[in-house]
């Protein structure tokens, strides 16, 4: 439900931005984002556009996602700039097609054509002048039509860069027609574009003795990296060359099972831990040392679930209802508390939220408590979004999670309140039948249209009211 999830959406959407700032340092890569039409008249996010000759679109077989953008004559063009450090290299890729329906082709009367699509890479100093253009993709008339061709290549910003440009054009020398599709477009610098990112568990975790796997992530989910993996009990010093020999070489997963790695962990160490990249490249090996982690295998908080979103319809003004959670622990140090309590509400100014005795079984490992809901205020009600968390504490830290409780007169206000609940807004009333706002047709609508069946409502039908 959106009201439960929409913190988390907010928190996940931060996660994708920031990961996506330290990788791909292009905006809106995808053209995801962002109102379709002619890139004169709506906005691409991220993206600069000029004139009027291309289009933000979602063609069907034109695409390689949702959306991409064309182009059709040399006098427009789409660019994003983003910041660059002379010399560093930077792996430029991106996707091209022309379509059936409008490919490159010779110009009218069999002249030859030589109009093309193309990516560039211009480079500029902090006052905005141009250092340098790289021309570093082309498609062509020659091109397989309805196919997406990808593009790449390394490029090292000049002396005085301060920032970089994505540029995307068309180029027409002397005759031709057609358009050109653009997608999925990307910018990595090379030094951190190689390198493992995102471990699991976290750098500095605290884990449990069962942990069963390693993983990490790649900045280039398409690319095939092969990985080598160290893993080693803290010394003295933490060595990133690593003492001992790699625990797996020349993987392709992101992962490695400790187990089928014939690694068995010891309880109370830290371990030190590296995934090292070579990026086959073609037959051009290029090798990225990663960084180093660090976990540490020993007590860890309890982990907790606070139970399922719930629905609660008011009875004579009050709303009733049960919150049940329970959670698991690596036993290492006593629980010492578990209980719910009162998180985020949407309620009205007067509503009173009251716990009752909670009831926590240490053996079961579950927590209980009945939860009561009212306003005692004139004219308002107690209806509204409730949250509560179950914390449960042990010496390792507090384990927690959420929990929600819509509390409403009906069904039919409990969807309406729900910006999420699009099929309410489809599906009542409009001539389904649903008379009594209950979210249901069946034979109680059907008992309220035969009291007033055939009743006159106006004498403009012909009848008397």
């Amino acid at each position: 439900m959106k009201k439960a999830a929409a913190g988390f959406s907010i928190f996940l959407l931060f996660l994708l931005t920031a990961e996506l700032t330290w990788a791909n340092l292009l905006k809106n890569p995808g053209f995801e984002e962002g109102p379709t039409g002619q890139i004169t008249n709506v906005p691409i996010p991220g993206w600069s556009t000029w004139n009027y000759s291309g289009w933000h679109h979602n063609d069907p077989g034109r695409v390689r996602d949702t959306k991409a953008v064309k182009l059709w004559w040399t006098d427009s063009g789409i660019y994003q700039d983003f910041p660059a450090q002379a010399g560093h290299t930077y792996r430029f890729s991106g996707y091209m097609l022309h379509h059936h329906t409008d490919p490159l082709r010779d110009g009218a009367g069999g002249v030859p054509g030589d109009k093309s699509g193309e990516f560039r890479a211009e480079w500029y100093t902090a006052t905005n002048v141009m250092i340098r253009e790289d021309a570093w993709a082309k498609i062509t008339k020659n091109d397989t039509i309805d196919v997406w061709h990808f593009y790449t290549a390394d490029l090292t910003a000049p002396p005085g860069t301060a920032y970089g440009r994505f540029l995307i054009r068309m180029y027409q020398p002397t005759a031709g027609d057609g358009a050109v599709n653009y997608d999925d477009t990307s910018v990595y610098d090379v030094a951190l574009y190689g390198q493992a990112y995102d471990p699991n568990p976290a750098d500095g975790a605290m884990v449990t003795l069962d942990l069963q796997t390693l993983s990490w992530k790649s900045h280039d989910p398409e690319d095939r990296f092969l990985y080598t993996v160290y893993l080693e009990p803290e010394g003295p010093v933490v060595d990133p060359n690593f003492y001992s020999a790699p625990i797996a070489s020349g993987i392709s997963d992101t992962f490695i099972n400790l187990a089928q790695a014939g690694i068995t962990l010891m309880d109370n160490k830290i371990y030190t831990w590296r995934v090292d990249t070579t990026d086959p490249n073609n037959g051009s090996p290029v090798f990225f040392q990663g960084p180093v982690w660090t976990f540490q295998v020993g007590d860890v908080p309890p982990l907790v679930d606070a139970g399922a979103n719930q629905y609660v319809w008011l009875v004579n003004g009050e709303g009733h209802f049960t919150l049940s959670g329970s959670y698991t622990d690596d036993g290492k140090s006593p629980i010492t508390r578990a209980e719910y309590v009162e998180g985020t509400h949407e309620k009205a100014g007067g509503t009173v939220v009251t716990m009752g005795t909670q009831t926590w079984d240490p053996i079961a490992k579950t927590v209980t408590v009945d939860v009561t809901v009212s306003n005692p205020v004139v004219g308002q009600t107690a209806t509204g979004w409730y949250g509560f968390t179950l914390e449960v504490q042990d010496a390792a830290g507090v384990g927690s999670d959420s929990v929600h409780a819509g509390v409403y007169t009906t069904c039919l206000e409990a969807a309406l309140a729900d910006p999420a609940d699009n099929t309410i807004e489809t599906n009542w009333p409009n001539g389904h039948g649903d008379i009594n706002g209950d979210c249901v047709t069946n034979l109680e609508d059907l008992a309220l249209l035969a009291l007033s069946w055939v009743d006159c409502m106006t004498v403009k039908a012909g009848c008397t009211p």
